[in-house]
């Protein structure tokens, strides 16, 4: 089945290369190996490498759709290398910076590769409570955050009693079935916010508001409130909040703090590799630094000290259980 696809393939591409040509009237012609499917000064691409970049799924005519394009592009490559071998004048420079680029990127692999094979991706809740409380000035809020509910209803509605009624003792119970229900009995439209932390100013694009207002006087209020637009009354409620300045809720940070609990083990195994790797060359006798604080430094087993590599630890050992505060 590959060869087949191959064959129809090299069949399609060749046959429109063997127009191409006598189109052309070309009368040059150079002696190339059936799996040759261009050549551009003497440097050849075969099927095989054009195969191995080929997407997997890929078959008829779009694989030689595909064939055509790369082998366009692969032309094109190099002529535009030759050209520029020819043109510029700093090729030195530029194989310099070549150079350079292939370490780094040999350098990020071999860092991944240590990655891949130490790095533990669970995080658990206890760690991420710890690393809130170690933090917690870092989680200093530049805006306000709320949470709670906006309830559409057309001006025709006339339960607004009801309505506002199972607004509050749905915020009050933390369970909001009564509302929903009588939501969908009326088909009411409600924008639910209490399961997440949202800027105070995205709450307020649910409501009729006004730009040229701030509407700072709503966010303290804890009782259903209530707007009015052309067509329609909003209810609404505030379930809870967190003022600028204040330190915010844990579970609106969480998510950054579990990257930045993954950033932390990624840093430290490549530092840690990259210690050990110093170190046991310098052993070994394949470094030489005159600079002998340098080389002392290079020396260095942090295994012989205990020491927290974060503030995290620490604070996990004041952590109990019960502690551990996120809410699903």
């Amino acid at each position: 089945m590959i060869m087949r696809k191959v064959n129809y393939i090299l069949c399609t591409i060749l046959a429109a290369v063997a127009i191409s040509c006598a189109d052309s009237g070309d009368s040059k012609s150079t002696k190339y190996d059936d799996d040759v499917i261009a050549a551009v000064d003497g440097v050849e691409l075969r099927v095989a490498d054009v195969m191995r970049d080929m997407p997997a799924g890929i078959t008829g005519a779009d694989s030689a759709t595909f064939m055509r394009m790369y082998v366009d592009n692969w032309v094109l490559n190099r002529l535009k290398m030759k050209r520029a071998e020819e043109v510029l004048t700093t090729s030195e420079d530029i194989e310099r910076l070549v150079e350079g680029y292939r370490q780094t990127l040999m350098m990020r692999q071999l860092d991944q590769y240590y990655i891949d094979n130490m790095l533990d991706t669970e995080i658990t809740d206890k760690q991420i409570s710890a690393y809130y409380r170690a933090h917690s000035a870092a989680f200093k809020l530049d805006h306000n955050v709320v949470q709670g509910v906006v309830v559409k209803v057309p001006k025709s509605f006339r339960n607004t009693t009801t309505l506002t009624t199972a607004i509050s003792n749905s915020a009050k119970s933390g369970e909001w079935a009564e509302l929903y229900a009588l939501a969908e009995k009326h088909s009411l439209s409600v924008v639910d916010m209490t399961t997440q932390w949202v800027s105070y100013s995205d709450f307020l694009s649910n409501l009729p508001t006004e730009r040229s207002r701030t509407y700072n006087d709503l966010i303290t209020k804890s009782n259903v409130q209530h707007m009015t637009s052309d067509d329609a009354h909003f209810y609404f409620i505030i379930t809870d909040r967190a003022l600028t300045g204040q330190i915010a809720p844990l579970a609106s940070v969480e998510s950054d703090i579990r990257r930045r609990l993954y950033a932390e083990r990624r840093d430290a195994i490549v530092a840690e590799y990259e210690a050990e790797l110093k170190r046991e060359s310098v052993e070994e006798g394949r470094v030489m630094v005159r600079d002998e604080v340098l080389l002392k430094s290079m020396s260095y087993n942090p295994a012989e000290e205990s020491v927290p590599t974060t503030m995290v630890r620490d604070a996990e050992e004041d952590i109990e259980e019960e502690d551990v505060i996120i809410t699903e």
